[in-house]
């Protein structure tokens, strides 16, 4: 009885995000009660959230020998296997969980999701229906099966799910974020006076507040009423940074290490590498046209469109960087050594992708920290710079509102000079290193003199002239994941150039600043 207190306790501090308060009750209770599966279950749940990956594994695993029967231990460690891209592990526990019960709906969504980022769209469709059957009032996975299609460019199918979800709770906050995403106000604002009412609310919790004011700002941009669309922006803007913590000194840290390395080395020394296949890097600040570009190549019949790519860095950061600072002596010795497995990991994860193409696309936005690294270990890799009038790229990234933790900056407009002036000093280095190696693109250019550009970007990636991509937005081959979804499906368009100029009587003071960036 008193285990059972102390354990209806520990879940608790796990409900509320105490999550190194329950690695510590659960372990000392483990002194006593190692033979607990469920105890080690939870540990690792702890640890999984907090990013402790190895050691969630560690607890899931015992918690699976100690109690095999138990399905959730089962999943639980599938989840940490995809969070560390060992995706054919995680695959096989679905397999064996949905073997052994077919109708399991964690296990179903999982493997729903993982298919979402192995970029098997119809599977994953196809295993979040299966799930629906059993729970069908989880409004949550309903909003995961829409932002599939939504992301498949399948608008239509998306926003009738969101409809539908609002029929059924008119105050669910997700649906509303989706829709104003895929929604043109200045043609419907059906969902508009809804969200206004549902952000009165005096209960609602910042991020909440934070995420329907970014969607009305969106709303009033679209009908070109910008008093009223910077107004929410602020505010939106102004909960969010309440809620992050943005940390450029550790970047900065990694940044002076990485200089101070490869401005001592003759990065022109290529590591060997046995993969024939291509990759094409593309880097730019975000908002600056990359999901575009990859869009545009991606069209191209030898090009597959991976979108956002986590593998570079975190197989960087395994190998060559501890605290944010360079290892130096392992690069070195990777560079002497007759292996390739910085190469051969990559695209060992590349493989587990819906993927048979010789050219693939990586987009993933930290990439332009690992330029030289690409340099090194990826022989057929070409690199690709958007580049935008930086006082529109800054307008977009404050009304955008970002999942990823990585742009955590974009909350605040002094952060955001800051960080775009990080983001060039970093560029300007990789250029004087690397030269020809990077191909910058101007976005004005691109949406100015389309087939001119076009051919330029598939000449310098040594690709033949495809007609498809001037006819991009029409592709249905690439998933778009990003903020710009429902912009990259429509044809090349030129209202975003000088946008900023709407916004200079309140943002002005900022837009000054990157004159001489």
């Amino acid at each position: 009885m008193e285990l059972n207190k102390k354990v209806d306790q520990i879940l608790k501090e796990l409900k509320s995000g105490k999550f190194n308060k329950v690695v510590l009750d659960t372990e000392k209770l483990l002194k006593k009660y190692h033979d607990k599966g469920y105890l080690h279950n939870i540990c690792g749940l702890a640890h999984q959230r907090l990013n402790n990956i190895e050691n969630s594994i560690f607890y899931f695993k015992k918690a699976i020998n100690l109690e095999p029967q138990d399905l959730g231990h089962k999943n639980n460690l599938a989840n940490s296997f995809i969070y560390l891209n060992q995706y054919e592990e995680a695959e096989n526990i679905f397999k064996e969980i949905l073997k052994n019960n077919s109708e399991n709906p964690p296990a179903l969504v999982n493997y729903a999701r993982l298919k979402n980022i192995l970029l098997d769209f119809k599977s994953s469709i196809e295993l979040y229906h299966k799930a629906l059957k059993f729970i069908k009032n989880d409004l949550s996975i309903w909003v995961n099966l829409a932002s599939v299609y939504q992301n498949l460019g399948e608008f239509e199918k998306a926003n009738n799910i969101f409809k539908d979800i609002l029929k059924i709770n008119p105050k669910f906050i997700p649906a509303h974020i989706s829709i104003s995403k895929i929604n043109n106000y200045s043609e419907n604002d059906s969902n508009l006076s809804e969200m206004i009412n549902l952000n009165k609310n005096d209960n609602l919790k910042k991020k909440e507040k934070s995420d329907l004011e970014f969607a009305i700002g969106k709303a009033y941009d679209d009908k070109r009423n910008y008093e009223l669309s910077i107004k929410y922006f602020e505010s939106a803007n102004k909960f969010r940074k309440e809620l992050v913590n943005y940390d450029f000194k550790s970047e900065d840290k990694l940044f002076k290490s990485i200089k101070n390395y490869f401005e001592k080395i003759d990065i022109n020394n290529f590591k060997k590498n046995k993969n024939s296949k291509k990759i094409i890097f593309i880097v730019g600040l975000p908002r600056s046209g990359t999901t575009l570009l990859e869009q545009i190549l991606s069209a191209h019949h030898e090009v597959f469109g991976a979108g956002e790519l986590d593998f570079l860095r975190k197989i960087i950061k395994q190998y060559f960087i501890q605290d944010n600072k360079l290892l130096t002596q392992k690069i070195n010795e990777h560079q002497l050594s007759n292996d390739t497995i910085i190469n051969d990991q990559y695209f060992g994860y590349l493989k587990n992708l819906n993927n048979d193409s010789v050219v693939t696309t990586d987009k993933a936005p930290q990439n332009y920290l690992w330029i030289g690294f690409i340099k090194l270990f990826f022989k057929n890799a070409k690199i690709i710079h958007s580049k935008r009038n930086l006082k529109d790229t800054f307008l977009s990234n404050f009304k955008n509102n970002f999942v990823s933790k990585d742009m955590d900056w974009t909350y605040d407009p002094s952060e955001i000079i800051k960080y775009f002036s990080f983001y060039n000093d970093y560029m300007k280095f990789w250029k004087e290193i690397c030269g020809d190696f990077i191909y910058d693109v101007e976005y004005e250019n691109l949406v100015n003199n389309s087939e001119d550009q076009i051919r330029k970007i598939l000449n310098f990636c040594e690709l033949d002239w495809d007609e498809n991509c001037l006819k991009h937005h029409k592709s249905k081959k690439t998933m778009i994941k990003t903020v710009s979804t429902f912009q990259a499906r429509k044809p090349i368009y030129k209202t975003s150039i000088d946008s900023n100029k709407f916004y200079s009587k309140n943002l002005g003071k900022y837009f000054d600043q990157l004159d001489n960036k």
